[in-house]
C-alpha cells in the first residue's frame, strides 16, 4: 500500500490527527508529483490511499481521482476523510460519477453523539456534518469503512457508538476500530488522549459484542492479540509497518507473535510493558491475507 498525501489543510483540528504536522506545509502536492512518490515506493500498487489534512478540500480532487485511475484502472483506492463535504449534495453527485468498484472512503466517527465527537475534533457542528455526510453516501450507495479512533475522551463511550452505528448508519461496509497513535499532535496532547489498552478492552469488548449481534463486520487496527479475547483474534489486523513497532524480547518469544502487530513505539514510550504478557494453548489456522492472518481460533 502507497500513501499519498493530496492535500495539507483540514476543516477539523483533530487532537490526536497523526498528519498534523502537514497544516504548515507549501509544499506543493502537483499529480507528476504524486506519482514519482508512487512509482519511488511501489510501482505497481496494489492500493493507493489519499491521505491529507482533508483530501475533499483540494478543488482539484475529482480531476486527482480521474487521472489516477487512469494511470492505474485496476489499483484500489482509498481516501482517508472526514466525511463532512459530503454534508453538501454536489459533493455527493461529484463522488457518485468519480466512484467505481475498486474505490473506498474510510470515514472517522469519534464518537455516538456531538459532545464526544466534536470535542475530538475542536470542530463544532462536525458531528453533524459527518454523519448526514455518512447517511447521504449510504443512500447512494457508496461503501464506507466507518473508523473509529480509540483514545481517552471515548473510550468508555464505544459500545454507545456501537448503538449508535447499528441504529442510524446502517448500509456501512464495516467498522475499523483503531487504538490511537501517540505521534504528531497526539503526542502533543499525550495527557489528554493517551488511555491504556487495560483500560479500554472492556468497553471495547462490549462494542464487538454489540456489532457482532448486529452483524455488522468490525477490524481492529494497532490491538495486540495478548490484550482481546481470543474469540476476536481473528478480527485483529496487522496495521502499520514494522518500524514502528517496539520489539520486546517477551514479544519476539511469544508464539503468536507472527499474527500480531505488536506494541507502537509511542504508547511504549509512555505506558512502558508491564501489561503484555504472552498468551497460552491457542491454536491459530492461518489466514492468507498478510494484513488479517489469523483464520480461525481453537482454544486447546
Amino acid at each position: 500500500m502507497v500513501a499519498i498525501r493530496v492535500w495539507n489543510k483540514c476543516n477539523n483540528n483533530c487532537l490526536m490527527c497523526s498528519n498534523y504536522f502537514v497544516r504548515d506545509s507549501e509544499e506543493e502536492r502537483d499529480l507528476s508529483m504524486m506519482v514519482s512518490r508512487i512509482k519511488e515506493k511501489e510501482p505497481n500498487p496494489k492500493e493507493i490511499t489519499f491521505t491529507g489534512g482533508e483530501p475533499f478540500l483540494n478543488p482539484e480532487i475529482f480531476n486527482l481521482i480521474k487521472k489516477f485511475r487512469g494511470l492505474y484502472p485496476s489499483t484500489e483506492i482509498n481516501i482517508l476523510t472526514n466525511g463532512r463535504v459530503f454534508f453538501y449534495p454536489k459533493y455527493c453527485s461529484e463522488i457518485k460519477k468519480h466512484f467505481d468498484s475498486n474505490m473506498k472512503l474510510a470515514i472517522s466517527l469519534l464518537g455516538p453523539n456531538p459532545e464526544i465527537h466534536d470535542s475530538v475534533t475542536l470542530s463544532l457542528g462536525s458531528f453533524h456534518q459527518t454523519v448526514e455526510g455518512i447517511k447521504k453516501l449510504n443512500k447512494l450507495n457508496i461503501p464506507i469503512e466507518l473508523r473509529v479512533i480509540v483514545l481517552k475522551q471515548n473510550h468508555n463511550y464505544l459500545k454507545e457508538t456501537a448503538e449508535y452505528i447499528s441504529k442510524n448508519l446502517k448500509g456501512i461496509s464495516h467498522v475499523v476500530f483503531i487504538f490511537v497513535d501517540i505521534i504528531s499532535n497526539a503526542l502533543e496532547n499525550k495527557q489528554t488522549v493517551g488511555i491504556k489498552y487495560t483500560e479500554t478492552v472492556p468497553h471495547l469488548i462490549d462494542a464487538m459484542e454489540h456489532l457482532d449481534k448486529n452483524n455488522i463486520k468490525f477490524r481492529l487496527y494497532h490491538f495486540p492479540l495478548c490484550k482481546l479475547p481470543s474469540k476476536f483474534w481473528h478480527n485483529s489486523w496487522i496495521s502499520v509497518e514494522e518500524n514502528k513497532i517496539k520489539k520486546l524480547e517477551k514479544c519476539t518469544k511469544c508464539p503468536y507473535s507472527e499474527f500480531c502487530v505488536g506494541i507502537l513505539k509511542g504508547y511504549h514510550s509512555i505506558f512502558g510493558e508491564n501489561e503484555f504478557e504472552p498468551p497460552k494453548n491457542i491454536t491459530i489456522i492461518q489466514n492468507h491475507n498478510p494484513h488479517n492472518p489469523i483464520g480461525e481460533i481453537k482454544n486447546d
